[in-house]
């Protein structure tokens, strides 16, 4: 349930991020008794260009490490010892996010062939475009020289978002014509209060109480605290909840549930009332105290207009944006105020939803359809929709 809390005026939407490019490679140094390495081309979708290939020496390089999921990149094959130097094989972008490989290194050994320039990473689910392969290392008097390394690898395609974001938060259980619409729902605790209609329930630990609760088996996430900065909600300090969490993740993977949302977060005030009123510190403090804790995604809540829902998760002049911690976000409570009228919660609903749909930081979205704001609501007592629910299942959206 949501009590009152800070709400904030009106503000400037903010400017988009800006993308980095990659750096051009580095030109070709002549191979003693040979030509000089060719440059590498650059890479496509991003990846920064190639080095120029040195004269190659002998050796075999040896094959890039293939990235590991979460998005690290590959590294380049290692030189190997004395032959014909053939160049080793770009690393595989890692998946869901990761940049691409790096490009193979060429043989090192004295006196032999130019080694071939490491081919370029490929970025499958990068961000990034993959780093070009390096040219062979320079052979001793009398080694051809090395071609240079190959372009760079293709960009990667960004990080999957799921296609199924939208959910509801509420207290009744949404019945089966939210479905396929909406696909998942929570209620602040563990367990669900209404009939399986397929669409998933997602448990949440509301506070220190029900740290060791039971987790519903087959949960795919877990919910964090509930607004723990509020005096009138969970009630934690930063201190206080990253010690509690450890034991949260704990029983989270006993109960074999993979992703740890954090705490759901909102400004709060007046000061006396809150354990700091800003959500952006204090996730910064919670992240801070709790080293080396699993904080897979992150949390948070708002009651404002739509410029300001669009800057407060991607920052402007006066907010900082939820997108600096680089973590996916969940959107876990919004609507309008309880003082709007049911033909502005719906304006803003037909404003938002869109938006959030195809914002690549927001993982998942549930509108609030509880107390004290019954102009939001959602769902009748049965289960059904009511009028605002129709239009939030109308909307069009991204999930098959």
């Amino acid at each position: 349930m949501r009590p009152s809390r800070l709400v904030r005026p009106v503000l400037l939407v903010c400017l988009s991020a800006l993308v980095g490019c990659g750096d051009g490679g580095a030109g070709g140094g002549a191979g003693t008794g040979g030509n000089a390495g060719t440059n590498g081309a650059s890479g496509t979708g991003g990846g920064a260009s190639g080095t120029a290939g040195d004269a190659g020496s002998s050796g075999a390089a040896g094959t890039s490490g293939a990235a590991g999921t979460g998005g690290t990149t590959g590294s380049g094959g290692r030189a190997g010892a004395a032959g014909s130097g053939v160049a080793g094989t770009g690393g595989r972008g890692g998946t869901g996010g990761g940049a691409a490989g790096a490009g193979g290194r060429g043989g090192t050994s004295a006196g032999g062939g130019g080694g071939r320039g490491g081919t370029s990473g490929s970025g499958t689910g990068g961000s990034a475009g993959g780093t070009t392969g390096r040219g062979g290392a320079g052979g001793s008097a009398g080694g051809t020289s090395g071609r240079g390394g190959t372009g760079g690898g293709a960009g990667g395609t960004s990080g999957a978002n799921p296609t199924c974001k939208r959910g509801i938060a509420a207290n009744t259980a949404p019945g089966a014509a939210f479905y396929p619409a909406v696909r998942w729902w929570y209620n602040w605790g563990l367990s669900r209060t209404g009939g399986n209609t397929g669409i998933e329930f997602v448990p949440m630990v509301w506070g220190s109480s029900s740290v060791n609760g039971t987790i519903p088996s087959g949960s795919k996430y877990l919910l964090g605290f509930n607004e723990p900065n509020f005096h009138a909600q969970s009630n934690l300090t930063p201190l206080a909840a990253a010690t509690a969490w450890p034991t949260l993740t704990a029983n989270a993977g006993r109960a074999g549930v993979p992703i740890v949302v954090g705490p759901g977060l909102n400004f709060c005030g007046p000061a006396t009332d809150c354990n700091g009123t800003s959500p952006y510190q204090y996730l910064k403090d919670f992240m801070a105290a709790c080293t080396n804790c699993q904080i897979d995604h992150i949390a948070v809540h708002w009651y404002d207009n739509f410029a300001s829902l669009r800057a407060y998760i991607e920052s402007n002049a006066s907010l900082e944006g939820w997108v600096q911690f680089g973590k996916p976000i969940w959107l876990t409570e919004f609507s309008l105020g309880g003082s709007a009228t049911a033909a502005q919660q719906e304006a803003f609903m037909r404003e938002a939803i869109p938006y959030l749909e195809s914002q690549p930081n927001v993982f998942r979205y549930s509108w609030f359809s509880a107390d004290p704001i019954p102009n939001a609501k959602l769902i009748n007592s049965d289960g059904t929709p009511t009028a605002l629910g129709q239009v939030y299942i109308s909307l069009p959206g991204n999930c098959p």
